[in-house]
Protein backbone atom coordinates (compact mmCIF):
# COMPACT_ATOMS: atom_id res chain seq x y z
CA UNK A 1 0.00 0.00 0.00
CA UNK A 2 1.32 3.27 -0.85
CA UNK A 3 1.65 5.91 2.02
CA UNK A 4 -0.76 8.19 0.09
CA UNK A 5 -3.48 5.37 -0.11
CA UNK A 6 -2.76 5.04 3.52
CA UNK A 7 -2.97 8.04 4.32
CA UNK A 8 -6.34 9.31 2.37
CA UNK A 9 -7.78 5.43 3.99
CA UNK A 10 -6.98 7.34 7.51
CA UNK A 11 -8.16 11.03 6.97
CA UNK A 12 -11.52 8.91 5.47
CA UNK A 13 -12.08 7.29 8.64
CA UNK A 14 -11.43 9.92 10.80
CA UNK A 15 -13.64 12.19 8.79
CA UNK A 16 -16.68 8.96 8.63
CA UNK A 17 -16.32 8.99 12.52
CA UNK A 18 -16.90 12.35 13.13
CA UNK A 19 -20.13 12.27 10.86
CA UNK A 20 -21.20 9.10 13.21
CA UNK A 21 -21.06 11.63 16.22
CA UNK A 22 -23.94 12.13 18.49
CA UNK A 23 -24.97 15.72 20.34
CA UNK A 24 -26.38 15.88 23.71
CA UNK A 25 -29.55 16.98 24.46
CA UNK A 26 -31.23 18.46 27.45
CA UNK A 27 -35.18 18.57 27.61
CA UNK A 28 -36.86 19.33 30.55
CA UNK A 29 -40.48 20.00 32.01
CA UNK A 30 -41.75 22.04 34.84
CA UNK A 31 -44.36 20.06 37.20
CA UNK A 32 -45.51 21.38 39.67
CA UNK A 33 -42.68 23.75 40.98
CA UNK A 34 -39.98 20.70 40.48
CA UNK A 35 -37.82 20.83 37.39
CA UNK A 36 -37.27 17.34 36.14
CA UNK A 37 -35.22 16.90 32.91
CA UNK A 38 -33.89 14.27 30.67
CA UNK A 39 -30.19 14.00 29.25
CA UNK A 40 -30.12 11.93 26.07
CA UNK A 41 -27.95 11.96 22.73
CA UNK A 42 -29.45 12.91 19.13
CA UNK A 43 -29.22 8.97 18.01
CA UNK A 44 -31.99 8.45 21.00
CA UNK A 45 -29.90 6.60 23.58
CA UNK A 46 -30.41 8.10 27.12
CA UNK A 47 -27.29 9.56 29.22
CA UNK A 48 -27.41 7.83 32.29
CA UNK A 49 -25.10 8.11 35.46
CA UNK A 50 -24.15 11.51 33.63
CA UNK A 51 -23.76 14.49 35.75
CA UNK A 52 -25.71 17.67 35.25
CA UNK A 53 -25.04 20.92 36.59
CA UNK A 54 -27.19 23.88 37.59
CA UNK A 55 -25.44 27.46 37.62
CA UNK A 56 -26.47 30.30 38.07
CA UNK A 57 -26.62 33.13 35.55
CA UNK A 58 -22.80 34.30 37.14
CA UNK A 59 -21.83 30.17 36.22
CA UNK A 60 -21.48 29.45 40.02
CA UNK A 61 -22.47 25.78 40.21
CA UNK A 62 -25.37 25.79 42.51
CA UNK A 63 -26.16 22.09 42.56
CA UNK A 64 -24.73 18.78 40.90
CA UNK A 65 -26.76 15.77 39.91
CA UNK A 66 -26.55 12.35 38.52
CA UNK A 67 -28.95 11.17 36.02
CA UNK A 68 -30.73 7.80 36.93
CA UNK A 69 -30.84 4.95 34.75
CA UNK A 70 -33.84 6.62 32.38
CA UNK A 71 -31.11 9.66 31.90
CA UNK A 72 -33.94 12.00 34.55
CA UNK A 73 -32.86 14.49 37.17
CA UNK A 74 -35.64 15.78 39.47
CA UNK A 75 -34.75 18.73 41.79
CA UNK A 76 -36.89 21.35 43.21
CA UNK A 77 -36.83 24.64 41.28
CA UNK A 78 -34.00 27.05 42.37
CA UNK A 79 -34.89 30.67 43.05
CA UNK A 80 -33.66 32.99 41.05
CA UNK A 81 -32.48 33.03 37.31
CA UNK A 82 -30.54 29.98 36.52
CA UNK A 83 -29.80 27.04 33.65
CA UNK A 84 -28.79 23.75 33.59
CA UNK A 85 -26.15 22.03 31.28
CA UNK A 86 -25.63 18.58 30.37
CA UNK A 87 -21.62 18.35 29.05
CA UNK A 88 -20.48 14.71 28.33
CA UNK A 89 -17.09 15.94 27.22
CA UNK A 90 -17.30 15.90 23.80
CA UNK A 91 -19.21 18.06 21.05
CA UNK A 92 -20.98 21.22 22.09
CA UNK A 93 -23.05 21.09 25.91
CA UNK A 94 -26.80 21.07 26.11
CA UNK A 95 -28.35 23.82 27.89
CA UNK A 96 -31.85 24.62 29.56
CA UNK A 97 -31.85 28.21 30.29
CA UNK A 98 -35.08 28.48 33.28
CA UNK A 99 -36.69 31.05 30.57
CA UNK A 100 -37.74 28.30 28.05
CA UNK A 101 -40.67 27.21 30.85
Amino acid sequence: MTKAALLLGSAVALLSSKAMAHYPTLDCQLDQQKVVCVAAYSDGSVAYNEHVEVRSYDDDVLQTLTTDDDGEIRLAQPDGEYYLIFDPGHEDPAEFDYAEF
